[in-house]
């Protein structure tokens, strides 16, 4: 190339308009794209807990459209108005995800929520679709209609509530794939980190915010009862306890009373255990969930009788063979029965 076409083009490329800039979006968003994919898993344990919790028959999809609602934070006070003055009134819990419509640029809200009573079995699902309303429920119609009402007394538009059609995994996948979508879709100046999943009424089971240091005592919980029964890897406890161990067994697990170095740090200089302010802190509040209990030693003896009678019971064993398991655990770790079960009893 020749130094005069060089020029030129460089002359050229000088006096041209910088490039627009691109447009805003979530993914790219510096507070929400490391945390995106947590959220997500968060939001998908939740709503599996909750299924769970409430019964696959028992939970219905809540669909809520605004139409003509292009801004998130109009949308915003509509649903909030819309939850808190009907939804909330008749369906005392559920979750909810929204996203922007790809079409049409609105926003709607996908919502698990517990109708209280069968709304899955005989429901004519493939009917329905088709627009065959004949042989549904005269209770789901009647719902249907006070949905209607309600929603267009907010200023919403289309509105529906179908039972969930998949299993509960299956299902919460489901409406986390809305998460994914609004985390890639493209948004409106000032929308880069709205809220895109909440519930009411319900208990968390997952939380989004991971501490590497935070959550040293839980893998201390677990590399504890992966020595218990003798495992080589705590990775191996799914299998042992089943796949959704988690949800039967987390909150007895974290009522467990770790013997000490399980707390501690150690010491490579002294060779020895050291405590640090998060392993104490947790060790007391361990403790203080048994008040009535005289000792520390008694009471770790304790949660752990009561959490391997948990296990057995996860396992389809009746109380007295899940107590009887508890015991036999328990006394291998040096304490007898007669001195737990007392205290168990008690408590």
């Amino acid at each position: 190339m020749s130094d005069s076409s060089s020029g030129e083009g460089i002359r050229a490329l000088a006096g041209a308009a910088a490039p627009a800039a691109p447009f805003p979006r979530l993914a790219e968003d510096k507070c929400n794209r490391k945390h995106s994919r947590k959220g997500r898993y968060s939001a998908e344990m939740n709503i599996l807990g909750y299924i769970r919790e409430h019964g696959e028959n028992n939970v219905a999809e809540l669909v809520v459209t605004a139409s003509d609602c292009l801004s998130s934070k109009e949308f915003q006070k509509k649903w909030h108005s819309f939850l808190t003055g009907f939804v909330k009134k008749r369906f005392p819990s559920g979750m909810w995800t929204r996203e922007r419509q790809p079409r049409s640029g609105n926003w709607h809200a996908h919502c698990p929520v517990d109708v209280a009573r069968d709304i899955k079995t005989n429901f004519p699902i493939a009917e329905v679709e088709a627009g065959d309303y004949r042989n549904v429920q005269p209770w789901i119609r009647d719902l249907w209609k006070e949905l209607r009402e309600g929603a267009a007394r907010y200023g919403l538009g289309r509105i529906s509530l179908l039972p969930i059609k998949k299993s509960g995994p299956a299902a919460a996948k489901y409406f986390v794939k809305y998460l994914a979508k609004a985390h890639g879709s493209v948004k409106s100046v000032g929308e880069e980190r709205c809220r895109l999943f909440g519930m009411w009424g319900t208990k968390r089971w997952c939380y989004p915010r991971f501490s590497w240091v935070g959550s040293r005592v839980f893998r201390r919980r677990l590399s504890w009862y992966a020595r218990e029964v003798g495992l080589e890897d705590v990775t191996e406890i799914g299998r042992l306890l089943g796949r959704d161990w988690w949800f039967r067994l987390r909150e007895p697990l974290l009522r467990v009373v770790l013997p000490l170095e399980y707390y501690q740090l150690w010491d490579f200089g002294s060779q020895s255990y050291r405590w640090d302010d998060i392993g104490f802190r947790a060790y007391c509040e361990d403790l203080n969930r048994y008040p009535g209990v005289p000792s520390d030693y008694r009471r770790q003896r304790l949660s752990q009788f009561l959490f391997h009678a948990e296990v057995g019971k996860s396992w389809g064993m009746k109380h007295s063979r899940a107590f009887a398991y508890a015991r036999r655990m328990v006394e291998r770790c040096g304490l007898g029965y007669q001195r737990a079960f007392p205290l168990w009893r008690n408590t």
